[in-house]
């Protein structure tokens, strides 16, 4: 997974730099997500389990990206259990408020956004 990652930010700064790189769809389509652009950084709404959407997506996006959670997750809006295990290790990880509920609330959203330095890539 860490070597993905690297792949995937190093891919982003060659584009970045106008550079040119051939990758497959699937790659290409993760390499657009390590913006996490899925909703507005201000926008910061309560998520639950079961919960769908385009905040699920910049959860799910946020911990793949930022954190060291060891599992990669399905970008996918489904707010299920895989989606929870990565929710639980950031709110441990980072010793939020409220302690490891699986809801994403204002302390969880501040730590997907500004980890702990023991807890980000």
């Amino acid at each position: 997974m860490r070597t993905r990652r690297l792949a995937l930010l190093c891919s982003t700064a060659v584009l970045a730099l106008g550079g040119s790189l051939a990758v497959a769809p699937s790659a290409s389509a993760a390499v657009a997500e390590t913006n996490c652009n899925y909703i507005s950084d201000t926008a910061r709404p309560t998520v639950r389990p079961n919960d769908e959407g385009n905040a699920v997506r910049q959860v799910q996006c946020l911990i793949n990206y930022y954190s060291k959670y060891s599992d990669w997750l399905d970008v996918d809006g489904d707010y299920g259990q895989a989606t929870a295990r990565g929710v639980y290790y950031v709110q441990t990880c980072n010793a939020t408020d409220g302690g490891a509920d699986g809801v994403v609330g204002p302390s969880t959203w501040n730590r997907l956004y500004n980890p702990k330095p023991a807890c980000a890539l």
